[in-house]
């Protein structure tokens, strides 16, 4: 089959096995070009060319699990976090408003314990920020009280979309449960966030597109992050490959097809060096806002010499927390690329 027709076959009437052989034909340069076209094209016509800035705090909750997911930082002890307090993440809202951010996402580990939740999304509601949660696990009734309290958006990541590889990657979590809580979040009106992550060993384009295919049955879906996976020295797939930038974006580019009104973010090992190619692929959404999280060492995230040459933006340690802005550096890919800010 000729990769025209193909890929208007996936545009007309989409099918897992067709969209697996559109991104297996994807493998040169023209292909790959038409198939990115079609996509950007989609995003300027359902969405716009407008980039959407994520910002986040991290850990507004401690990983507690017994059994770590193993491809996750919590998995090596040492790389775990204590959470912010009420009083960092005040400083922590107040620097992100600051940065002229519009929404924040309050992240945080596998922890049945969301006592203190609720005055994190007072805080940051107060600030005027648009307020996401990115936490679990969430009881109904919990669902309900951060409605009422003003959040937009609340993750249930699919991540890997099969009940048994689920349970290899995340043996204290289920994919059943996942799949539930996203139907409970549609059922209390919220919008819906969530995550397929690629490129995890033994997953491939059939398992990452089922999971596309799944989220274009949540009428309330507003958001779909695409995680690349990034290995972590420490876990049991330290030495497991990462996909290459061209991948992620050819699959950001069959999201863009499949859930074509959606905002649609690239994440995982993606940051500004790829931001150009995620846009050309149909993002309109980064997790490249503002951010505080908490500091692993006196340096930030590691004790590596200082760089070289000049970073593209400033991250700064204070007080045991990492305050960055890399907006500005956004702004000016963006405006390379005709695309505006919100």
């Amino acid at each position: 089959m000729e990769f025209e027709t193909l890929l208007n076959k996936v545009l007309e009437e989409p099918k897992i096995e067709d969209c697996c052989k559109l991104l297996e034909k994807a493998n040169s340069f023209e292909r790959a070009r038409k198939l990115l076209d079609l996509a950007s094209k989609i995003r300027d016509e359902k969405v716009g060319r407008i980039l959407k800035l994520d910002s986040f705090v991290y850990p507004v909750k401690k990983c507690v699990m017994e059994k770590y997911c193993i491809y996750c930082s919590n998995y090596v002890e040492k790389l775990r976090l204590e959470p912010l307090s009420l009083e960092e993440f005040r400083t922590a809202i107040d620097f992100i408003k600051d940065c002229g951010m519009k929404r924040v996402t309050l992240e945080g580990g596998y922890n049945p314990d969301n006592s203190k939740i609720p005055n994190f999304i007072v805080m940051a509601k107060k600030s005027g920020l648009e307020t996401i949660l990115d936490i679990y696990p969430i009881s109904q009734s919990e669902l309900r009280a951060f409605k009422a309290l003003g959040v937009s958006e609340i993750y249930s990541s699919l991540e890997i979309p099969d009940s048994k590889l689920f349970s290899h990657f995340k043996p204290e979590e289920s994919f059943e449960k996942r799949l539930e809580l996203a139907k409970e979040v549609c059922r209390n009106k919220i919008g819906l966030s969530s995550t397929i992550m690629i490129g995890l060993p033994n997953t491939g384009y059939e398992i990452w597109i089922k999971g596309l295919f799944m989220l274009r049955e949540f009428e309330c879906l507003k958001h779909c992050a695409i995680s690349s996976f990034n290995p972590v020295y420490g876990t049991p797939l330290q030495n497991a490959e990462p996909l290459s930038p061209v991948s992620v974006a050819k699959f950001v580019a069959i999201a863009r097809i499949l859930l074509p009104d959606k905002d649609i973010s690239a994440c995982g090992s993606v940051g500004l060096q790829s931001l150009p190619l995620m846009l050309l692929a149909g993002a309109n959404r980064a997790y490249l806002g503002a951010y505080v999280c908490r500091a692993r060492t006196p340096k930030g995230f590691a004790e590596e010499l200082e760089d070289v040459f000049k970073p593209d933006y400033e991250a700064k340690v204070r007080n045991g927390l990492v305050f960055a802005n890399p907006s500005e550096a956004v702004e000016r890919i963006c405006r390379d690329f005709g695309f505006e800010v919100g």
